[in-house]
């Protein structure tokens, strides 16, 4: 049995940062507190500034041994941005989980009936629908809860979950060096014990650019049972229609003379701006329905859940070549849909498990495959012919008994996994 992790972020309104300028100040002498005892704390056991580790080789380095380091560190570095003891202790207590996600857990109390009020940091009244922050050294400060907010609490707590901790936090966008200081957060972390299901089936995931659909197979006793893809059509061409349209906006801002048609770029940056986020937000959008998807057809086959995917250098440099276009933006739902699904499959105790399986690759003779139109593959040695995105699938089919044997080993890991409602 293992101890797994879900968050809900709770943003905090920007008029909120308006009117408290000392909430912004608190938050951000928080993050740089972090930030330097994560830089230093990372130099310190790898000899590098700032390396690139995945969670793996980070959770690898934060082993118990190095909690006496962890601390001075913090002892050293806290005070300088101003945070009383209370910020340390608590660093201190959790200062792997403080390196893994470079934000301060505070103290938090959940209110669903009439429970008494034990003066926590953060305290979640669900009685009144509000976030209360206090005793940080500033004036207390509420956050209104929004309905989905409260539903998606009402939903963990039938599942088992107990709120252990709360985080104030400020954004920081991938691929940005600086944090957008006015993308304030509560962080609402819940936890509840979870035992690994022995998986009877696989639901094997082909995560592909948005455009080529994720195709999903069910696969039991060695045969694939039943296939389907998401999203639908329509989200897709959407989708195109608002890579087009900014496309268009970007071409005509980049004639614009900045001396003579000031107005003029401001208005098609906003445009911009406006259609970017409506990009973001449909990509979201669509792999939080894939994602809840393929974890109700895992629980309701007792299935573990196998990703076929690239390597993760490859992704980058098929990013890269993406640029800023329509590829590179059909590409980033990849990486969101597999960070989710590991995190629900843990929550809900699915094994998951990545494995290559080839696309262009002959299940049945192992000899590299030709594309013919509309994404089909070709073998020229044995002739075997299916669609592209059901390759995967086939390959799954073919090693069904190799992948399920893995799929029994345990894969929980103790840190929080930062899974957004």
């Amino acid at each position: 049995m293992s101890q797994v992790y879900r968050t809900l972020k709770i943003r905090i309104p920007w008029r909120v940062v308006e009117e408290r300028p000392d909430v912004l100040d608190l938050a951000t002498r928080m993050h740089l507190a972090v930030e330097e005892y994560a830089r230093r704390l990372l130099k310190e056991l790898t000899g590098q500034e700032e390396p690139r580790l995945t969670a793996e080789e980070l959770d690898r380095l934060l082993t118990p041994d190095r909690r006496e380091l962890a601390h001075r560190i913090i002892e050293e570095t806290f005070p300088k941005y101003g945070l009383k003891k209370y910020f340390s202790e608590w660093a201190k207590f959790f200062w792997r989980d403080v390196a893994f996600y470079r934000a301060i857990p505070l103290d938090v109390q959940l209110r669903v009936e009439n429970e008494r009020d034990v003066s926590t940091a953060v305290f979640v009244d669900l009685k009144s629908d509000v976030v209360r922050v206090r005793k940080l050294g500033i004036p207390p400060f509420a956050v209104k809860l929004k309905k989905s907010d409260i539903s998606w609490i009402r939903r963990r707590l039938e599942e088992g979950a107990k709120l252990k901790l709360a985080l104030l936090g400020v954004e920081k966008r991938d691929g940005e060096k600086d944090p957008t200081y006015g993308g304030l957060y509560v962080a609402l972390v819940f936890a509840r014990e979870v035992t690994q299901i022995e998986p009877k089936a696989l639901v094997v995931v082909d995560v592909n650019r948005l455009d080529h659909y994720i195709k999903v197979g069910l696969v039991a006793d060695g045969r694939v049972l039943e296939l389907w893809k998401f999203p639908k059509k329509e989200r897709i061409r959407k989708l195109e229609k608002i890579h087009a349209h900014i496309s268009q906006l970007s071409r005509a801002l980049a004639r614009i003379d900045e001396d003579r048609g000031p107005r003029r770029a401001l208005d098609l940056q906003r445009q911009l701006w406006k259609l970017e986020k409506k990009r973001f937000g449909i990509i979201r959008d669509v792999v939080i329905n894939a994602a809840r998807e393929i974890i109700k057809l895992a629980r309701e086959h007792q299935a573990a859940i196998v990703v076929d995917t690239m390597e993760d250098g490859t992704y980058r440099e098929l990013k890269e070549r993406g640029g800023n276009g329509v590829r590179k933006h059909f590409l980033d739902g990849l990486g969101q849909l597999r960070r989710r699904l590991q995190a629900l499959a843990r929550w809900y105790g699915i094994p998951y498990v990545e494995e290559r399986l080839y696309s262009t690759i002959c299940p049945r003779c192992g000899v590299k495959m030709a594309m013919e139109d509309g994404r089909f593959m070709r073998c020229p040695t044995c002739g075997f012919r299916a669609h592209r995105d059901n390759v995967p699938v086939i390959w799954a089919e073919k090693r069904y008994w190799e992948i399920l044997q893995k799929t029994k080993q345990p894969t929980f890991s103790a840190t929080i996994t930062f899974l957004t409602s």
